[in-house]
C-alpha cells in the first residue's frame, strides 16, 4: 500500500471538477469574489466529501470494477488496500467534510453537500445503476448538488439562477458518460450494468446523446438573463462556441457511431462544465 493507491481511490480525476462547479457558482452568486472563509470552506469541504463518498462507491463497486477491463487495475480490484481501509477512509472523509462544511459555511450548503452523497452512494450506486438504464439521468442530481452548495454559502436569493447551475449539471451528465459507455459498451455488458449503450446499441445511445445535448445547449444560455453589461456578450459568444462545438462531435458520433467517435465526443465534453463555469465568472466580474 502506497499514498498513490490511496489516491487512486478516491478517483481523484473526478473532485476537481466537483470543486470548480462548486467555488464558480459562489462566484457567480456573489457577482464578486466571496470572502475567503467561504472560498477556503467550499474547497476544503467539496473536496473531503467529494473524496469520501468516492471512496465509498469504489468499496461497493468492487465486484464490479473487477470484470471491467477499465477499471479492475484499481486498488480495491487487486487487493492493493483491504476492503475495510477503503470504507473507513471513505466514512472518514465523508464525515469530516459535512463537519468542515458545518463550521464554515450555511446550514444550506451544508445539506446540499449532504444531500450529495445521499445521491451518490445509496440511490445511484446501490439502487439505481445496477437497475435501470437510465441510472446516469437519474444519479446526475449529484453533481448538481456542488452548484447548490456553491450558491447557498454565498445566498439564498434568486434561487430560479441557482437551478439553473444545477440543471446545467444534471443535462451534461448523460451526454458525457453515455460518450464514455459506448467506448466501454462489453465492460458494462461483462459486468451486468445497464447503462444505456450496453442495453440499446451505440446507435440509439448516440441519438439519445444528441437529443440530451439539445436540451443542454437552451439550459446553458439561460445564465445570460442574470448578466449585464460585457458580461453578456462575453458569455453568450463563449457558451454559444462551445455548444456548437460539443454538438457536432455529438452529431459526428450520431452519423459515424464508432468508437473513435465516442471517444472524441468525450474528450470534447469533458471540459465543458468547466468552460461554461469558467466563463459565468468571468462574466459576472467583469
Amino acid at each position: 500500500m502506497t499514498v498513490r493507491d490511496y489516491v487512486r481511490l478516491v478517483k481523484p480525476r473526478i473532485i476537481p471538477l466537483l470543486v470548480l462547479v462548486a467555488l464558480a457558482s459562489a462566484i457567480i452568486a456573489a457577482r464578486s469574489i466571496p470572502s475567503w472563509t467561504i472560498l477556503l470552506g467550499l474547497f476544503i469541504a467539496g473536496t473531503l466529501s467529494s473524496a469520501g463518498a468516492l471512496a465509498i462507491n469504489s468499496f461497493l463497486e468492487t465486484d464490479i470494477d473487477s470484470k471491467m477491463k477499465r477499471t479492475m487495475s484499481r486498488p480495491l480490484p487487486t487487493k492493493t488496500i483491504p476492503r475495510r481501509n477503503a470504507l473507513a477512509l471513505g466514512l472518514s472523509l465523508l464525515v469530516l467534510g459535512v463537519l468542515v462544511s458545518y463550521l464554515t459555511l450555511t446550514v444550506y450548503a451544508t445539506l446540499f453537500i449532504a444531500l450529495g452523497a445521499i445521491i451518490y452512494i445509496p440511490i445511484y450506486t446501490l439502487v439505481l445503476k445496477p437497475r435501470t438504464s437510465w441510472n446516469i439521468v437519474l444519479g446526475g442530481f449529484a453533481g448538481s448538488c456542488a452548484a447548490l452548495a456553491g450558491w447557498y454559502a454565498v445566498t439564498a436569493a434568486d434561487p430560479a439562477i441557482a437551478w439553473v447551475l444545477a440543471a446545467l449539471v444534471f443535462v451534461w451528465t448523460p451526454s458525457h458518460f453515455w460518450s464514455l459507455a459506448v467506448i466501454t459498451e462489453a465492460d458494462y455488458s461483462a459486468a451486468g450494468i445497464p447503462m444505456l449503450p450496453s442495453v440499446v446499441g451505440s446507435k440509439k445511445a448516440a441519438q439519445f446523446i444528441v437529443a440530451n445535448t439539445l436540451l443542454l445547449i437552451p439550459i446553458s444560455l439561460l445564465l445570460y438573463l442574470y448578466l449585464s453589461g460585457t458580461g453578456e456578450l462575453v458569455y453568450l459568444v463563449g457558451a454559444f462556441l462551445f455548444d456548437l462545438g460539443i454538438l457536432a462531435t455529438n452529431v459526428n458520433l450520431l452519423f459515424r457511431p464508432t468508437k473513435a467517435n465516442a471517444f472524441l465526443a468525450f474528450k470534447f465534453s469533458s471540459p465543458y462544465l468547466a468552460v461554461i463555469f469558467v466563463l459565468g465568472c468571468v462574466a459576472v466580474l467583469l
